[in-house]
């Protein structure tokens, strides 16, 4: 009786132990804090607005006459007639796109003296880059992407002339009674330079050079005709001299290239990127590099002061551009 008494005690404690167990098991359930759930945006653009204050040296030729270009920012910057710029990166997780358009317009006047009272000269020029990318490092430090794109250029030249009136006639008179030999030298004087172009004060190509040739020719042509030399060449020259040339020159070059980030604290970063292309599809070679500090004014807003520089070597038809672009550049833009 005495066993069974003390099994039945055994048991009932066994059964409350059971029992006390379940609720305290079940309390520490409840007070354990959620597991953290991390969620990450696939989807993140970029919205920038690249100010470059870039300067142009190199060479420009046209039918095999070239002119040496060395302008500068501050030359360039007086006489602006129109720029815009923008960028725009869009990534989805690893995956991206980016573009950027340049457009620059510039128009200037060189008043030469002699035949040509003024020469006005005008540029327009549009730089537009697309491209795909792959991000292959990602992480706290910074990140490194693999580039593919295109450049696409597009640039219009132009020279207007106004020929000198007053001095026309007087210089018709001067041609006619000039020795054969004299006359191209005579000529040369006359135009004091206007249509050679070797310096010019934009970068454009000698576009009225082989008009000077043809105006010589013109000139011969009418002092064959003694008795109305005078008129012909009076005419010829308010004809030529009163006119307008242009050239508009247009390719694309396809390039490849890597960009990244470094991020030195939480406000500032160190960012760049660098491309080579052309291979004969457009240029024969074109290199493009940016560096710059940036900082991270606000989680959205961030702004960059870097160096830009493009070199192009191109030539077609004729027409050679070989130019280097290069200077300081200040940007702006939103993440989102």
């Amino acid at each position: 009786m005495r066993t069974k008494v003390l099994f039945l005690v055994g048991t009932l404690f066994a059964a409350v132990g059971s029992v006390a167990a379940g609720p305290v098991e079940l309390e520490a359930k409840e007070m354990a804090a959620p597991p953290t759930i991390t969620v990450s945006e696939p989807w993140h653009f970029n919205l920038g607005m690249p100010g470059w204050l870039a300067g142009v040296s190199g060479d420009i030729g046209l039918h095999g006459i070239t002119s040496d270009v060395d302008v500068g920012f501050d030359q360039i910057i007086r006489h602006v007639k129109g720029i815009a710029s923008f960028s725009a990166d869009a990534r989805y997780n690893r995956f991206g796109v980016y573009a950027d358009i340049l457009y620059l317009g510039l128009s200037d006047s060189v008043y030469p003296g002699g035949l040509i009272s003024s020469a006005n000269l005008d540029l327009s020029e549009y730089l537009v880059d697309g491209e795909v990318y792959y991000r292959v490092i990602e992480g706290p430090r910074g990140w490194l992407d693999l580039r593919a794109g295109a450049r696409y250029t597009d640039v219009y030249n132009s020279l207007k002339l106004v020929g000198n009136g007053t001095l026309i006639d007087q210089a018709a008179t001067d041609l006619v009674n000039a020795a054969n030999s004299d006359l191209r030298g005579l000529l040369d004087r006359l135009l004091h330079g206007a249509l050679d172009n070797k310096n010019p004060p934009l970068p454009v190509p000698p576009l009225g050079f082989k008009e000077k040739i043809k105006l010589l020719k013109l000139i011969q042509a009418a002092r064959q005709d003694r008795m109305r030399a005078h008129q012909k060449i009076v005419n010829v020259l308010n004809k030529e001299l009163n006119r307008s040339f242009s050239l508009t020159e247009r390719w694309v070059d396809p390039y490849i290239g890597v960009g990244g980030r470094y991020n030195l604290t939480k406000a500032f970063y160190l960012t760049g990127k660098v491309d080579v292309g052309g291979f004969d599809a457009g240029s024969e070679i074109t290199v493009q590099a940016y560096g710059a500090l940036g900082c991270q004014v606000t989680r959205s807003i961030y702004s960059e002061l870097g160096f830009r520089y493009l070199y192009d070597d191109y030539d077609s038809d004729g027409f050679l551009y070989k130019v280097s672009t290069y200077g300081p550049q200040i940007t702006a833009g939103i993440v989102f």
